[in-house]
């Protein structure tokens, strides 16, 4: 059994404890809980170095999105307090244009399809921001950037399906992650500036996307 999947069990239970922490409004575990999941998920990612026939490069630039995303975790504790939103949302528009960078450079570039894809995620920008816009009052610039940085590296992992440069393996986790990471800050939106109410799936696609990106490493094979 490769080193790299004893891990991944752990990280489950511990998304499935982050879960209840959020729901909870837990904020002293959720101060260590949210910051391990992902400390795990860069230990599955480093632990795919130990194969020999894994891209080196691809998990070093994978390596550096994961930390990038452990400093943003532990500003991003108590997300209604303001001072810790704007570090938070101010690290994470960084490490998802690393992990954009990551997949436009191990995917040759853009390509044709990535158009369509592209002005899909253009029209589902627009409805959200319609629907948040009344209330984002001070947020209104940054949760701007954070918008078009966050589906742009959704649109960057899916044109690793079609182009044909990533293993297909890696891709489908990169894509599958990409999107989870994406789905749970649009709930987190919608409780933000829309509609408060609790997390149901929110905590589980960020910890579980961070995962799959991760593991996404051991099977980009050189």
């Amino acid at each position: 059994m490769p080193f790299h999947l004893f891990l991944v069990p752990v990280n489950i239970i511990l998304i499935v404890i982050y879960l209840i922490a959020r729901n909870r409004n837990n904020l002293k575990l959720t101060a260590w809980i949210q910051p391990l999941t992902t400390f795990i998920s860069i230990g599955i990612a480093a632990l795919s170095l130990f194969d020999p026939g894994t891209n080196t490069a691809y998990t070093i630039w994978i390596l550096i999105g994961l930390g990038l995303c452990f400093a943003a975790d532990i500003f991003n504790i108590d997300m209604n307090n303001d001072k810790i939103f704007f570090a938070g949302i101010a690290c994470f528009i960084v490490a998802y244009l690393e992990y954009a960078i990551t997949y436009t450079r191990f995917n040759n570039g853009f390509h044709r399809e990535d158009v369509l894809i592209g002005l899909l995620f253009i029209a589902i920008y627009l409805i959200l921001m319609t629907l948040f816009w009344k209330n984002l009052g001070k947020y209104k610039l940054p949760v701007i950037i954070y918008g078009l940085i966050l589906p742009f590296m959704v649109t960057r992992a899916i044109s690793t399906l079609t182009a044909g440069f990533f293993p297909l393996t890696a891709a489908v986790l990169v894509t599958a992650g990409s999107l989870m990471l994406y789905l749970g800050d649009i709930e987190y939106g919608m409780q933000r500036f829309y509609k408060p109410g609790k997390f149901t799936v929110g905590p589980i696609c960020y910890a579980g996307g961070q995962l799959l990106i991760a593991l996404s490493c051991a099977y980009f094979i050189s």
